[in-house]
């Protein structure tokens, strides 16, 4: 952990077009599709039924299984200007210098369907992470299964590291933006839990995840993204 992307240039992480590849699927656990969270279209340019593709997933994490798994193994996931990548795939990126191997294997999704194989999942090896590591106990009724570092603990801190093209890293019960990210090799994550703010999962998908889908999108617009033909993904 504490690898860095050059974040100040934007196009590095523009795919050249969101297409659907043979081989690609997503699939998992219905189980996994906690409380049935539907995207709400609280935003202008946001719709429920968005048919632009919004992420590419890195294929260690296009599944819900395996999302589960990963997370629960203390994997490391990492968004960035519509990318989602696990540690080996960034590891890969950074070595290449090139984002276009991973790319091709990545698997497109809109908004809705990045909720349900991605973030649902993720909720649910979250919670089950924090209770074996006794974070929370079964007599609470809304444990709180989140820790955010204080950058994101706003929703305009939250656009200022997205946009410009930093990366967000979630890992063990945290959110945090690179900067905190790169600290926790000298400073102690002590120091993330004290400045930020703890959080439920419906508090999570509120001020973290639901925010970021709008900027997300804001973003990608920003820099040309939807000016590429896209293709749909035919799985939501």
């Amino acid at each position: 952990m504490g690898a860095v992307i050059n974040s100040k240039e934007k196009v590095y992480f523009l795919a050249d077009i969101h297409e659907k590849h043979n081989g690609a699927s997503v699939a998992g656990t219905p189980a996994f599709v906690l409380n049935n969270h539907q995207i709400q279209g609280n935003y202008v340019k946001l719709a429920v039924e968005n048919v632009k593709s919004t992420w590419l997933v890195c294929p260690h994490l296009s599944e819900q299984d395996k999302v589960f798994n990963y997370y629960l193994s203390s994997g490391l996931i990492i968004l960035v200007m519509g990318k989602c990548f696990c540690e080996a795939c960034l590891d890969m990126i950074l070595m290449k210098d090139d984002l276009t191997e991973v790319l091709r294997l990545s698997q497109p999704m809109t908004d809705q369907s990045f909720q349900n194989n991605l973030i649902n999942p993720l909720k649910a090896g979250n919670y089950n992470f924090t209770k074996m590591a006794g974070y929370i106990s079964d007599s609470e009724e809304k444990p709180k299964t989140w820790v955010s570092c204080s950058h994101l603990s706003t929703r305009n801190g939250l656009e200022a590291v997205y946009s410009r093209g930093g990366q967000l890293f979630i890992f063990e019960s945290y959110i945090t933006c690179h900067e905190c990210f790169d600290k926790i090799p000298s400073d102690s994550l002590i120091d993330v839990l004290y400045e930020g703010e703890s959080m439920t999962d419906e508090r999570f998908q509120k001020k973290i995840i639901d925010a970021l889908y709008a900027i997300n999108y804001d973003s990608l617009e920003a820099i040309g993204h939807f000016d590429f033909n896209q293709v749909a993904p035919d799985s939501i």
